[in-house]
C-alpha cells in the first residue's frame, strides 16, 4: 500500500536522536525517533513514511559506532511512530517502543543496536487473536442500500390483481402493493356471494372491490370467543373505492335478511356519497336515515 509523501519542511533533530517532519495531514511538526521510517501521526492518525533523503539520515542515526550510556531520565521516553499493523515491543536496553512484524523472533534494536529475541509463545498469551470478520449478506446489504436511497417505484411496488378471484372488471385506476407484501398469498376464498350475478351484469364493483367483499363476508361467518361476530378491516388507500365496497357489503347482508346497518362517517355531508354508492350497487330499495335526526341523540 502506498504511503502519502511528507511535505517539507524537514530537518534533522538536534542531538542526533531523530528527525523532525511536518505531518502531511494536520501539518504539525513531529519528532521521529532514530531508526523509524514509517510512523502514524498521534494527532490525525494518518500513516506516513519518511522521504528517501531523510531515510539515509535515519539509518546513520540508527547504527552508531558505540551506544552511549543512557541517563535515567531518558529510559522511559516513549518512541514516536507507532505502527498499528505491527506488535509494539519495548527494547530491553534503551526502552524504546519498537514496531516488530508478526512472526519475527530475533532482531536488532535500530536505536541502540542490541540484539533482541521475542518469545512468541508469551506474545500469543498477551495478544488475543482478532476474531474473524463476520460474513456479510450481500443481498441484505443491497436491500438496505436500496431502502436508504428510497429505491424506484418499480423496485418498491408491484401491480396488484386478485390472485384467486376472477369476478368483475379491472379496477379503473392502477393499484399497487409493496414488493414484500406481494410475496404473501391471501387465504382461499370460500364464500359464495348472493349478489354475484347482479355484480357481473352491472359491473358496479371492480375485481378488487369484489375480492374485498368476499373476504369480508367470509370473515363475518366466524364468531369470537365471546360469541360476537368477527369483523373485517379495510385498509385500502384513497381511490380504491372503500365506500362502494361497504355499500356492496350492506347489499349482500340485505339478501341474507340482515336489514340493519350502521354507517359512520367523519361528516354528515358524506350521507350523499353513501346514498350514491348504495344506488350504484343496486341497493335502491334500502332507505337511509341520518342518526342526528333521532331525538335521543340530542338529550
Amino acid at each position: 500500500m502506498s504511503q502519502p509523501s511528507v511535505p517539507p519542511p524537514t530537518q534533522a533533530a538536534s542531538g542526533g536522536g531523530g528527525v523532525q517532519v511536518r505531518c502531511a495531514g494536520c501539518k504539525l511538526i513531529l519528532t521521529v525517533a532514530g531508526g523509524v521510517t514509517e510512523f502514524v501521526c498521534p494527532t490525525c492518525q494518518l500513516p506516513q513514511m519518511l522521504p528517501p533523503e531523510l531515510m539515509r539520515v535515519q539509518l546513520k542515526v540508527a547504527t552508531p559506532p558505540a551506544p552511549p550510556p543512557l541517563a535515567s531520565s531518558q529510559l522511559n521516553v516513549p518512541a514516536h511512530g507507532i505502527d498499528p499493523t505491527k506488535i509494539q515491543v519495548p527494547c530491553a536496553h534503551c526502552k524504546a517502543i519498537l514496531n516488530v512484524p508478526h512472526g519475527l523472533a530475533r532482531f536488532a534494536c535500530p536505536q541502540c543496536g542490541v540484539d533482541l529475541a521475542v518469545d512468541l509463545s508469551k506474545l500469543k498469551q498477551l495478544f488475543t487473536p482478532r476474531p474473524p470478520p463476520e460474513e456479510e449478506n450481500e443481498v441484505a446489504i443491497e436491500v438496505e442500500r436500496e431502502e436508504d436511497e428510497g429505491g424506484t417505484v418499480g423496485e418498491t411496488f408491484t401491480d396488484y390483481r386478485p390472485p384467486k378471484l376472477s369476478i368483475g372488471p379491472l379496477h379503473p385506476d392502477p393499484i399497487v402493493e409493496t414488493s414484500s407484501l406481494s410475496a404473501v398469498q391471501p387465504p382461499e376464498p370460500t364464500y359464495d356471494l348472493k349478489i354475484k350475478d347482479d355484480l357481473e351484469s352491472s359491473k358496479a364493483l371492480s375485481c378488487l372491490q369484489i375480492e374485498t367483499l368476499v373476504y369480508a363476508c367470509q370473515r363475518h361467518l366466524h364468531h369470537l370467543p365471546n360469541d360476537a361476530r368477527a369483523g373485517f378491516f379495510i385498509g385500502d388507500g384513497a381511490g380504491v373505492g372503500k365506500g362502494r365496497t361497504i355499500a356492496g357489503l350492506i347489499w349482500e347482508n340485505w339478501h341474507h335478511g340482515r336489514r340493519k346497518a350502521l354507517w359512520i362517517s367523519v361528516g354528515s355531508d358524506l350521507k350523499f356519497d353513501a346514498r350514491r354508492d348504495l344506488d350504484d350497487v343496486g341497493a335502491t330499495c334500502i332507505e337511509g336515515k341520518k342518526a342526528l335526526n333521532y331525538s335521543y341523540l340530542r338529550k
